[in-house]
């Protein structure tokens, strides 16, 4: 389980979106992507998905079911985005690799169900809003994780108006800067 804490625009969705594009170019992964709810998929993570695909001129719109919601690669990799608003959604179906955005909005069970039936590596990430929440006791204390945390410093691509934004933050809003800002809990 590989963990993904960060502030605001850190690029945490992007960057592992642009690497799990990589891994279904180089191998044969079942990849599935979710979130609590379509619309926040829709314009997150698949957002990010396709804007990567377009800029590398890789999107073949053939090669992309719509009304499932799936991708297949030349590989034979495919990768599905789906919302886990429903738990009928998420008990069945099995994955080589998951991906969850924004894992802190979901709940426990729903996490641990798609846990169960993904074969080889989930990835999460977040913003650490919630000062309790399951992800800091069920899975950071798992040996099996592996955390990463990332601010908005660690985003070269950021226009200066955004970064003076987050910025801005510091002595306005102490709290909101160490969870958006420093990306911290």
């Amino acid at each position: 389980i590989i963990v993904n804490q960060g502030g605001t625009r850190s690029g945490k969705t992007f960057s592992l979106t642009q690497y799990l594009i990589c891994l279904s170019l180089t191998h044969k992964f079942s990849i599935s992507v979710c979130s609590v709810a379509f619309p926040h998929l829709r314009k997150g993570a698949m957002r990010d998905w396709r804007k990567i695909m377009e800029d590398y001129k890789l999107y073949d719109p053939g090669a992309h079911m719509k009304t499932e919601q799936l991708y297949t690669y030349p590989t034979g990799s495919y990768v599905e985005f789906f919302s886990v608003d429903n738990q009928l959604k998420v008990r069945g179906p099995g994955r080589d690799i998951l991906f969850i955005n924004e894992a802190n909005i979901i709940n426990y069970e729903t996490f641990r169900q798609l846990l169960l039936r993904t074969k080889k590596c989930i990835f999460i990430d977040y913003n650490p809003a919630d000062e309790f929440h399951w992800i800091y006791d069920k899975v950071l204390t798992r040996p099996d994780c592996k955390f990463i945390k990332s601010t908005y410093r660690d985003n070269p691509f950021l226009p200066r108006e955004q970064v003076a934004e987050i910025e801005s933050y510091k002595e306005a809003d102490p709290n909101f800067w160490r969870i958006y800002g420093e990306g911290e809990r």
